[in-house]
């Protein structure tokens, strides 16, 4: 989840600290400061949601105070106190850009829901922003055509702008009517997402629209029952619906800890920036349509040798940042040429889209299977080390020779596979290396009995 920080200016911390030490700003971050040296220091270091200033000395004119801090973090809303008998520095802060005015007579009772306001209610959007601050916010949104990166940073803007806890992106779309997480944000554990999905993505579907829908939690959980709200501190939902096409739409909620102000919801920033989030998730819809072009393979639909070698170097990356593992295996269809010598190559490419089916239906959504040419296949199999990926291939071999194919043709041919293993970094820590070594493990069952599986021997083929 993220933390919203507020930095305070103030001449009396133990006071201010005492009127803050309540349950509803709870998880917030406080850095208080008595002396401008420090917050400026602070200022200058780290973004604050919200700056709250003590003006001091009291001889100091307002609006320059107010321009000091603005100077440093202009987009930041700025709570200014001053003194009830101080009404001409009013003017001066409103002219110099605070966004809203307390008193220091009353601050015990204002502070925290003034807070809360700017916080978990959106309330600071409701500013004059100009266009280039209005630009400057969407450009990471505009400025990307990659479905996974722009997911990512859809809720993070909504985390900038509603200060929101917890997110997720996900797409219903095809024939099934499915929902696919593209992106999520604040969740505690890695299947949270998935689960809180299964158990309110039906309700949100229906209740969203294209224009931004305020649901209390209170209220979806009682359409979609099922034990403990997942995050308890997060009592609203902010959903928005957005079309893309037909048959594609993408849906994005966030957990917000209170309701943002419809003003805040029509701003010009959230405004403009639902129109950019639009527009950016079509045009890297049709960037993904036209990637798959280039990337599927036009007999199998499996992915292609090209794609294959994108999501090794993507995999290997991953491994560098993360210390992830993975295993890749380089399979051959056993006697194949006897298919296109006895029946032909019609029936023979017919072979082909029923084995590489077969191999599809034996592994995980997040795993990739690709056609590397002829009769040749070649499986990525992530965060599997080399005892899983053998469990794997083995269920792979005995799919395929269990399966009757080419029925629909009036044949019934069977084939077996032979396949190789190599795993990354146990065996190969380069690209080529694991696939050679893949390769020559495949061989070896080759040269065999055939209709088997052999783990890469790095002594050997080094």
């Amino acid at each position: 989840m993220s933390t919203q920080r507020v930095l305070i200016l103030c001449s009396d911390v133990k006071s201010i600290e005492a009127k803050i030490r309540v349950s509803s700003l709870k998880g917030v971050h406080f850095s208080v400061f008595s002396g401008w040296t420090g917050a400026a220091e602070a200022l200058r270091k780290e973004n604050f949601s919200v700056i709250v200033a003590q003006k001091f000395p009291k001889d100091r004119k307002t609006e320059a105070f107010v321009g000091d801090i603005l100077a440093i973090a202009s987009k930041t809303p700025l709570i200014l106190v001053l003194a009830k008998d101080d009404g001409p520095s009013v003017l001066e802060a409103l002219k110099g850009g605070a966004s809203e005015i307390l008193f220091e007579e009353t601050l015990g009772g204002s502070l925290v829901p003034s807070l809360e306001k700017y916080l978990f209610s959106g309330y600071g959007l409701l500013r004059r922003m100009s266009l280039d601050e209005l630009f400057d916010f969407c450009i990471p949104i505009i400025t990307t055509t990659d479905m996974g990166l722009l997911s990512g940073t859809i809720l993070e803007k909504f985390r900038e702008a509603l200060g929101a806890t917890f997110g997720i992106l996900f797409q219903e779309g095809g024939e099934d009517g499915a929902q696919h997480i593209l992106a999520s944000i604040g969740f505690a554990e890695e299947s949270a997402p998935a689960a809180f999905l299964r158990r309110f993505g039906g309700t949100l579907i229906r209740q969203a629209a294209p224009s931004p829908v305020v649901i209390p939690a209170e209220t979806l959980e009682a359409e979609a029952p099922g034990g403990r709200w997942p995050l308890d501190e997060n009592r609203f939902l902010l959903s928005v619906r957005f079309d893309l096409g037909p048959g594609s739409r993408v849906f994005s909620v966030v957990g917000l800890r209170g309701a943002p102000e419809n003003d805040a919801i029509n701003s010009p920033l959230l405004n403009f920036f639902w129109r950019q989030t639009r527009l950016s998730l079509i045009n890297a819809e049709r960037n993904a349509q036209v990637q798959s072009l280039i990337y599927i393979d036009d007999l199998t639909k499996l992915y292609n040798n090209r794609y294959l070698n994108v999501v090794i170097d993507r995999e290997m990356k991953r491994s560098e940042r993360y210390r992830n593992f993975f295993s890749v295996l380089f399979m051959d269809i056993d006697f194949f040429k006897r298919v296109n010598d006895a029946h032909g190559h019609l029936v023979g490419s017919r072979a082909l889209m029923e084995v590489g089916a077969v191999l599809r239906s034996c592994v995980r959504d997040s795993d990739t299977v690709a056609r590397y040419g002829g009769d040749e296949f070649v499986v990525l199999l992530v965060e599997t080390n080399a005892e899983e990926a053998m469990m794997v291939a083995e269920r792979m071999r005995k799919a395929v020779a269990s399966e009757h194919l080419v029925q629909s043709m009036g044949l019934d041919i069977r084939l077996t596979i032979s396949i190789g293993i190599a795993a990354f970094p146990e065996h190969a820590t380069t690209k080529q290396h694991l696939l050679n070594l893949a390769d020559q493990a495949m061989y070896r069952g080759k040269e065999s009995t055939r209709n088997v599986v052999y783990l890469a021997d790095p002594q050997k083929f080094p």
